[in-house]
């Protein structure tokens, strides 16, 4: 059995929504239900919700993968 955190489950769908929105609301929803330490929860829905463009979405979803499970230098 694979253990899969709560961002990489978030970035696979992330990365495969067809527009902006979509992909937004995919974080938002991830984020809010799930057990992520209640100020990191907080500094990445306030984060989200500026985004306004695909591209900004991908980057910080593939920041916040790397910062948040420890995968950055």
């Amino acid at each position: 059995m694979v253990i899969q955190s709560t961002l990489a489950s978030i970035a696979r769908d992330v990365f495969v929504a067809p527009d902006a929105s979509t992909a937004k609301q995919i974080f938002i929803d991830y984020v809010s239900g799930s057990r992520i330490k209640e100020s990191d929860k907080v500094k990445m829905l306030a984060e989200a919700s500026k985004m306004t463009s695909l591209l900004q979405i991908y980057r910080y979803t593939a920041n916040a993968l790397l910062k948040y499970e420890g995968l950055g230098l």
